[in-house]
């Protein structure tokens, strides 16, 4: 079991009647209560031991002195929260902000005023400027040069405005109730734990009790130190957890210390390498949720808990606006509502229903529209629909108002949701779930400080509070635990690893506050002041560190920014540790693969296609492309759904550009009937009619993205007259021509299979031909048309539906590059559209001949019909390149693990 590193019942038991223990820390404190309570197990009742954490038994002090009605201590304590809203409202009325960032001034304020205290530099705030004076003039510097003595005097009024006093304060007046015996002396006190503490907290020791001793860590002369060299931060915590999986593979019960310096920057990391060493079963997404074995000294805050970003996120619904990753998160978090089949399918439906809009913020009353129709076809009784209806009327009607009424219409939210869900919660989420309601009652308690604000500000400053608010799960008492420098003082462990010092680490660099001039904090031997204070420091818990152990390896990072490194000087020379090889991690693959084999069964095909199914196959022509190029993903895109998530851009997609050109070209051309018109055109009615089809394009689109200015559509207009310039002399060159038809719907049927597809224009030749377009802005080939498989079916299949068309022909609109790409049998030849027989770079006698390039189509198309038809989903590619371009499919087919 973990023990103390001083010897504690010695210490108890020589503590006179009333006498104290104090530690630094809580976590000391519990340990000491713990180790004590294991050594009265024989008694069957015992009193619990005299031991208190410095901060715990200042609290009390406190609360003993407003139980007696003292009456200096008849005020409240400012919490961190209240201080620093506090602060920055000073910030901004007395300094220019818009030349600061206030909050970080704020908090530099705050940690300033702390240190005046608690060097006792100033006894009151009322006395700062002439307790300073002599230290101003003595220097040579001035207090119009330091904000903090700009904003004190209003900080100190509001103080008093509020009959508030800070933390130091509060130990200030504790000082002077036992200097005026407000309190009465303890006959002892004892420390154990101390590295240093403040001139103030030493004044409340002496005064606080008749005699004070310290017991320092008892040295440990034959401890075993070593040092081990890694690459980087990742090695050393890799090299850590496999040392601990060997030490307690060794003895389960003994007590081992990771200490990693600064663990509160890198704590992920650490969780991830000891889980993927120690616990590689956690790493498995179907495994259940679970704590992990080994306790942190450092938390998560609360904000990126699985609690706390799920309910900060479904409190930003009241924005009524929607960013599409943070709607796809929202949909789908078990904190909101009930997951029931029905409800899954319906949010799926809806958030691929609003994809396919392509808008890059979707606004509340599009969702709220798509969810109605939705629901009343797939989900009657979901309350989908109605809770975001809720959520726009409160969007609409909460306006201003302090944040304890926030809070109320936050938690009004949050139960409208049916948050947190219809599942029970694991041990960590109700841990999360309670420290939520404590942050909220936290931000509540900001009413009188931040007055009547708007939804914007209510909902940083809590996320403010829940980022600033540590989440420190509740575990059971392990034999590993992963501490932070300061924590693990006073601690005693049978194996201790330290992590991370190397020499640019430690000591660490100094970081006086910029607030106080750097030549006071030197002299007064402030925290973080100066490079000869960091040393004294790092010494003293170097010291603590080595005599934690008997079997003690410290590491380092050889480089560290780039720069060579060696271990910290503050370890002298250790003898080199052993590398670890193994990996628990490894292992448990090795045993998955050692596992018995599973019989493989090859099954290349779906049920059939239901009647249903058949009378209206989704997708158009799009379907037998899929099933030409892989029949396995066309059955999982077509037949199951399955679509790749595709974030919007800033401006328009590239679809979005393609379709401009289409429906550019389809209003041009309903109201130029044919070659005989446009010739008759004058140039002014023709770049008239060319402005009108522009308009009408861009016009559709300009109510799908409100946010794009002006000047983005005078630049699309640019140009797609450009395009259009360089399209039109290859209509004006080619023969006569009439368009018949313009982006009509056409519904055919093949092998049973019933697909709606849409012509982009159909022309009447002369001698009554008709040639089929395409229009197309990307790549093309003609090529496509004549292989076994047809690779681009749409062409080809209204062909085959249109008995008098004689040629097909893609018309490729590109910058730089229009051009008619097709073949066919035409009376009157046009540029870019060969015959059959000229259009392949190996002729097949049996392709020579459009009828025979038709019945070529006929057959190709029926089996790939019949083959989607049938459920027949190969994984097998046309081209290699074809598996290239549909990696988003590769989680279903799982192309990777085959080629493997």
């Amino acid at each position: 079991m973990l023990q103390p590193a001083f010897p504690l019942l010695q210490i108890l038991n020589q503590l006179p009647e009333g006498g104290l223990l104090l530690t630094p820390t809580n976590r000391l404190r519990n340990r000491c209560q713990q180790v004590y309570g294991i050594g009265q197990q024989a008694s069957k009742n015992w009193a619990p031991p005299a031991v208190e954490s410095l901060q715990g038994w200042l609290d009390k002090l406190w609360f003993q002195l407003q139980q007696m009605q003292w009456p200096p201590a008849m005020c409240r304590v400012l919490n961190k929260e209240q201080r620093q809203l506090l602060w920055q409202q000073c910030v901004e009325e007395t300094l220019d902000k818009g030349l600061i960032n206030t909050q970080q001034l704020a908090a530099n304020c705050d940690t300033a005023l702390a240190q005046l205290i608690q060097w006792q530099r100033i006894n009151s705030l009322e006395e700062t400027e002439s307790a300073l004076a002599p230290h101003w003039e003595k220097t040579g510097l001035l207090p119009d040069d330091y904000a903090l003595f700009k904003v004190l005097p209003l900080f100190h009024q509001q103080l008093q405005q509020r009959n508030a006093v800070t933390p130091d304060q509060r130990d200030q007046l504790i000082s002077r109730a036992f200097a005026e015996n407000q309190l009465p002396k303890l006959p002892q006190i004892s420390l154990a734990g101390f590295v240093q503490h403040s001139p103030l907290v030493e004044q409340i020791f002496q005064r606080a009790c008749d005699t004070l001793h310290n017991f320092p860590i008892p040295d440990k002369p034959g401890a075993s130190v070593k040092v081990a060299q890694c690459h980087n931060l990742e090695e050393e915590l890799l090299q850590a957890a496999r040392w601990s999986a060997e030490k307690l593979q060794q003895n389960p019960d003994s007590s081992i210390g990771i200490v990693v310096n600064n663990l509160g920057q890198c704590r992920p990391l650490v969780e991830q390498v000891f889980a993927r060493v120690l616990e590689p079963q956690w790493l498995d997404p179907a495994q259940a949720a679970y704590t992990l074995p080994f306790n942190f000294s450092a938390g998560t805050p609360l904000a990126k808990t699985p609690v706390g970003a799920a309910t900060l996120q479904l409190l930003e619904t009241l924005r009524d606006t929607f960013d599409y990753s943070a709607l796809r998160t929202l949909l789908f978090s078990p904190f909101w509502g009930a997951q029931s089949p029905e409800e899954l399918h319906l949010r799926s439906t809806l958030f691929r229903r609003l994809q396919k809009q392509e808008l890059r913020e979707i606004p509340g009353s599009v969702l709220r529209t798509w969810a109605e129709k939705l629901a009343a076809e797939l989900a009657p009784e979901s309350p989908l629909p109605s809770q975001l209806n809720q959520l726009g009327d409160w969007a609409r009607r909460w306006q201003r108002a302090p944040a304890e009424i926030w809070a109320q219409r936050f938690s009004e939210l949050l139960g409208r949701l049916q948050w947190p869900g219809n599942r029970n919660p694991n041990s960590q989420e109700y841990q999360q779930l309670m420290l939520w309601e404590q942050a909220l009652e936290n931000f509540a308690g900001l009413t009188e400080f931040s007055g009547a604000q708007p939804l914007n500000k209510a909902l940083q400053l809590l996320r403010q509070i829940a980022s600033r608010t540590p989440f420190q799960a509740e575990t059971r008492d392990g034999p590993l635990q992963i501490l932070g420098v300061l924590e693990a003082g006073g601690l005693a462990f049978d194996h201790l690893r330290l992590v991370g010092f190397g020499q640019q680490q430690w000591p660490p660099p100094p970081a006086p506050n910029p607030m106080l001039p750097v030549l006071w904090q030197k002299e007064w031997k402030m925290p973080r002041a100066s490079a000869e204070r960091e040393l004294e420091l790092a010494q003293q818990l170097t010291a603590d560190l080595l005599n934690g152990s008997d079997d003690i390896v410290v590491s380092y990072a050889c480089e560290e920014d780039g720069v060579g490194q060696s271990l910290s000087a503050l370890f002298g020379a250790p003898q080199p540790a052993e590398p670890f090889e193994q990996d628990a991690l490894a292992a448990h693959y090795l045993a998955l693969e050692n596992a018995p084999a599973l019989e493989k069964i090859a099954d290349a095909n779906l049920p059939h296609l239901s009647a249903e199914d058949c009378a209206q196959v989704r997708g158009g022509a799009g379907v037998l492309k899929a099933q030409a190029l892989c029949p396995l993903n066309a059955q999982l895109r077509y037949r199951l759904g399955a679509e790749e998530y595709a974030a919007p851009g800033l401006g328009l997609s590239a679809a979005e550009r393609g379709n401009l050109i289409h429906e550019m070209l389809a209003a041009f051309w309903i109201n130029c009937k044919s070659s005989q018109q446009l010739a008759a055109m004058t140039p002014e009615q023709l770049a008239l009619q060319i402005r009108s089809s522009i308009d009408t394009a861009i016009g559709r689109l300009k109510k799908k993205h409100p946010e794009l200015p002006p000047k983005f559509w005078e630049l699309e207009q640019v140009r797609l007259r450009d395009i259009f310039d360089q399209w039109l002399p290859l209509e004006q060159d080619r023969p006569v021509f009439t368009v018949e038809q313009v982006e009509t719907a056409l519904t055919v049927t093949l092998q049973g299979l019933t697909f709606t597809l849409r012509l982009d224009r159909l022309d009447s030749l002369v001698d009554g031909e008709q040639l089929v377009i395409d229009y197309k802005t990307g790549q093309t080939s003609v090529s496509d048309w004549l292989q076994e498989r047809v690779r681009e079916p749409q062409l080809p299949l209204y062909a085959l539906f249109h008995p008098q068309a004689k040629a097909v022909a893609f018309g490729a609109v590109k910058n730089g590059s229009c051009k008619y790409q097709g073949c066919g049998e035409l009376t009157h030849p046009i540029n870019g559209i060969k015959s059959v027989a000229d259009s392949q770079k190996e002729k097949e006698p049996e392709l020579i001949q459009w009828d025979q390039l038709k019945q070529h189509w006929q057959r190709a198309l029926e089996g790939l019909a019949e083959e989607y038809k049938t459920g027949h989903a190969t994984l097998a590619f046309d081209r290699p390149a074809d598996n290239d371009n549909q990696k988003s499919l590769w989680p279903l087919n799982r192309w990777p693990e085959r080629q493997q």
